[in-house]
């Protein structure tokens, strides 16, 4: 049995892009190690999930959001992944995000195993939100030094990999965030009804919904504002993050907003589907909005819900393109509340609703894009021959 050890800067709790490859792959025969770094030690050091075994690396304390004192940090967690991974003797590493590709180059070096990389979004961008200027060029230098010595390229994004390609980056395939549909189909009519009321909402409630992550790169704050503007709203915020606070507060003077924290990943479908609407709008002037290939988009159209977004990127084209929902020209309170009023028509809802669900199921959904992660291991799997 082939054993591919994958790479991860975070706990995976589980991460849903980690998870879903990992346990395609282990379903398809091969043995999944994920080594990731806990980095307050929340979990446990090993588990076994889906078939994939899990190593948490709890020995680099740190906590999220520590800016350039992370760069400290980050290279303990190489080391120590390095030696876990000479541990177990992979056939094939893969490496999640840069951030943790120098400790995959280095165990290819050493084990002679083919190397993936798998660039979740354009990290440097990503990282300008945290980080000074310099230190950002340095990780864009970094990146180009690093990409050369990988042997697979796969990412969420259409715009990103056609960006990679024209920079010379060979092997390059597109593995798309998108979903499962039969964990969307398995959620009865009663489980909605019966979460909805847990939540104390009524059968003709108008929920809107978001659903992912609060980093600072989404624009969360100008969605309650929207909110208190339609007081027949129920606006419901699940996820954590750098915004955490700022949301949490906002929250805390809007009464038809509630912040609901983390959502655990097995209850995403549910949540998706007991919404009327998801929203999700970039920042737009920020460098790696026109690479983000968000779940929350691709979970929305699993789940028939039509979706209020802004147009940049794959988000902006897949939108557009499929009818699934409304782009707002500008992401102000105003029209952001004018995109909720709008879908206040059940009719329009359902009618775009549908209209992602058909595009799920000819084209954006996980079924199709496993093909092209098992290509991807078919092919490298090949160079240790």
């Amino acid at each position: 049995m082939k054993h591919i050890l994958m790479l991860l800067s975070n706990a995976y709790r589980p991460d849903p892009r980690v998870e879903r490859e990992a346990v395609t792959l282990a379903q398809a025969g091969y043995r999944v190690s994920v080594v990731c770094w806990d980095r307050e030690a929340e979990l446990p050091a090993f588990e076994q999930h889906e078939q994939v075994e899990i190593h948490r690396v709890h020995s680099v304390p740190t906590r999220y959001g520590a800016g350039p004192r992370q760069l400290f940090k980050t290279p303990l967690f190489w080391r120590a992944a390095f030696n876990l991974a000479l541990e177990m003797k992979p056939d094939a590493v893969h490496c999640h995000d840069l951030d943790t590709l120098y400790a995959g180059i280095r165990i290819k070096q050493k084990l002679g195993c083919p190397l993936v990389f798998d660039a979740h979004e354009e990290y440097p961008a990503l990282m300008s939100q945290y980080l000074p200027g310099f230190m950002v060029a340095s990780l864009r230098w970094l990146e180009t030094y690093l990409l050369k010595r990988v042997d697979a390229t796969i990412t969420a994004s259409n715009v990103y990999a056609q960006k990679l390609i024209k920079q010379g980056q060979a092997h390059v395939t597109v593995v798309g965030n998108y979903q499962d549909l039969s964990l969307f189909d398995a959620v009865q009519p009663a489980e909605i009804a019966a979460a909805r009321a847990g939540l104390g909402l009524n059968d003709d409630d108008y929920v809107v919904s978001y659903i992912g992550g609060f980093s600072r790169n989404r624009l969360l704050l100008p969605l309650v504002e929207a909110a208190a503007q339609v007081p027949e709203v129920k606006l419901l915020l699940w996820g954590d993050g750098h915004q955490s606070d700022a949301v949490a507060q906002a929250a805390s003077r809007t009464v038809n907003v509630r912040y609901l924290g983390w959502l655990p990943p097995e209850l995403v479908p549910l949540h998706f589907l007991l919404s009327d609407v998801i929203y999700y709008c970039l920042l737009p002037d920020y460098p790696g909005a026109v690479y983000n290939a968000p779940n929350t988009l691709s979970n929305a159209m699993a789940a028939g819900r039509p979706i209020i977004a802004n147009d940049v990127g794959d988000l902006g084209s897949i939108v557009r393109g499929t009818g699934c929902g409304l782009l707002v020209p500008e992401v102000t309170s105003d029209h952001i509340r004018q995109a909720i009023t709008t879908l206040q028509d059940p009719s329009l809802r359902q009618q775009m609703g549908q209209a992602g669900r058909r595009a799920a199921q000819a084209e954006y959904n996980w079924q199709a894009a496993e093909q092209h992660l098992y290509a991807v291991y078919q092919d490298i799997l090949a160079l240790k021959r």
